[in-house]
């Protein structure tokens, strides 16, 4: 079984980064039996896209041939990809571990994905006119 966990800087000891599509990396977790057998850590290739970042993080997961996902909550966009991809995705609190949640998730302790809010919302100012070019006069 194949696991991706959103995190900051990656490998078991990091913690779960509690969003999804602006994580900056992955750890992809590879379990057999019950055991962790293999453990590797790429870059979010959605990390810095001024839009669609969750979209672009859950085609690399499918791409990655993730069968879960887990992180801290989804938004609506790359929840809805994963979902029809037919990936299960979990959350996990941002006080675990890489490898807590992976042992958490096998043991059926961790809940189902929670889903953020929808993006796009709040730009640069966040919504309070403090955008490029506003809020100084």
């Amino acid at each position: 079984m194949r696991i991706v966990i959103s995190t900051i800087n990656g490998g078991l000891d990091d913690r779960v980064n509690q969003a999804f599509g602006r994580t900056p990396a992955f750890t992809i977790v590879d379990v057999e039996n019950g055991e962790i057998t293999n453990v590797q850590v790429v870059q979010n290739p959605g990390y810095n896209q001024p839009r669609g970042a969750g979209v672009t993080a859950a085609q690399f997961c499918i791409d990655q041939g993730a069968e879960v996902v887990i992180a801290g909550q989804f938004g609506p966009n790359s929840y809805n990809v994963l979902q029809a991809a037919g990936i299960r995705m979990a959350s996990a609190p941002s006080t675990m571990t890489v490898k807590e949640a992976v042992e958490a998730f096998l043991r059926g302790e961790l809940q189902g994905a929670v889903m953020g809010r929808e993006g796009g919302g709040m730009g640069r100012g966040m919504g309070r006119g403090m955008g490029h070019g506003r809020g100084g006069w």
